[in-house]
């Protein structure tokens, strides 16, 4: 049976993995919350107390404390360094820690280092690593609710409107209306007009 702390650890530990899912920046200080949590509180407290079995749970996550530091380059080496050698990388955890840590500090980053771990991701994955930020659902829920306050291309104000008229969004916009788990997954991005105009529409 699980103690109170490995309760409340698990519990953390799950709130940060769907921050993490949502493509949240996540950050290691005390201002940082996520759906009004000390989420970083939590981190802050896992780093400073060392403990080792909850750090390499959080690390596995995708949250790299190192990748925190004020030297980008140095963390960028390491980085490589652990791909280099890392005899069976998990490409989706090192995706993730590239996204939430190395993309954003790419204006910091020498030429030279950012061409070394593209031929080591090239080596490891057979594929070209890509330098552009990609789309996280909360970009999605904001091109979402700029097409559906835009008069210009959507008079009516409709959530969902033709593939025509919505372009690229509407795939992912029709997918939220057929499936309503997926759709509960975004509610709290929305007020309380909103979800009720979502729900007149079928949402």
């Amino acid at each position: 049976m699980e103690t109170k702390l490995k309760q409340r650890e698990n519990a953390w530990l799950a709130l940060l993995e769907s921050a993490i899912k949502e493509g949240v920046k996540i950050q290691v200080n005390h201002r940082f919350k996520y759906k009004n949590r000390s989420l970083g509180t939590f981190l802050v407290s896992a780093k400073s107390r060392k403990n080792t079995e909850l750090i390499k749970k959080i690390e596995s996550l995708g949250v790299n404390f190192k990748m925190h530091s004020n030297e980008p380059e140095h963390y960028l080496e390491r980085y490589i360094l652990q791909l280099s050698t890392d005899k069976k990388p998990n490409k989706q955890r090192y995706i993730t820690r590239f996204n939430h840590y190395v993309l954003p500090k790419k204006e910091d980053l020498k030429e030279q280092t950012i061409n070394k771990l593209n031929k080591v991701w090239k080596k490891k994955f057979g594929e070209i690593r890509k330098w552009t930020k990609p789309e996280t659902v909360l970009d999605k829920i904001h091109q979402w609710k700029e097409f559906r306050y835009n008069e210009k291309i959507n008079p009516e104000g409709k959530w969902i409107d033709t593939r025509k008229n919505m372009g690229k969004l509407y795939g992912w916009v029709y997918v939220r209306k057929r499936d309503k788990q997926k759709m509960s997954l975004i509610l709290e991005h929305f007020n309380k007009k909103e979800i009720s105009e979502l729900q007149k529409e079928g949402f």
